[in-house]
């Protein structure tokens, strides 16, 4: 066999296996936005100062919802629509960051919307219905995005 000929069944194994490789991550990101996670799990990863994850708040009312009470550091992001949210919020969301979208019971056509958006999305079981019924601790008030000055340390 000739080496070209060998090049070519290489890459072509290669290719294969690349392929395999994208429908299985696809297969696994269909999964993960159909399970939800549960509030005190949210809390034990938020709680891990590591934790990569962001919390969009998609209740479609800002006055009602986001304001009385949140998940600590969640932004929000009302019915999933960007030009709803509040000044800052909307370029603080990132769409390849792992996210917990929070709704007021856990569904609704908000999350729908929004599970697309994101790469790696996944609901908060319940919404913010159980965040409330775990007595997990809140935040209240309007959002107000992070500083941009320097927190201190070396630079």
């Amino acid at each position: 066999m000739s080496a070209r000929v060998e090049a070519v069944i290489w890459a072509a194994a290669l290719a294969a296996l690349a392929a395999l490789v994208v429908a299985e991550g696809g297969r696994r990101a269909d999964l993960e936005r159909r399970v939800p996670v549960g509030a005190k799990e949210l809390y034990r990863t938020l709680a891990r100062s590591q934790a990569g994850v962001q919390v969009v708040d998609v209740r479609p009312d800002l006055a009602d919802g986001y304001g009385e009470s949140h998940v600590p550091g969640a932004i929000p992001l009302p019915g999933c629509d960007p030009a709803k949210a509040p000044p800052g919020a909307a370029d603080r969301i990132h769409r390849s960051v792992p996210t917990v979208l929070v709704s007021s019971s856990g569904g609704g056509e908000e999350i729908e919307r929004c599970l697309a958006r994101f790469t790696a999305a996944r609901t908060l079981a319940g919404g913010m219905d159980a965040w409330d019924a775990a007595r997990l601790p809140e935040d209240a008030g309007d959002y107000t995005p992070p500083s941009t000055k320097a927190g201190g340390g070396c630079l």
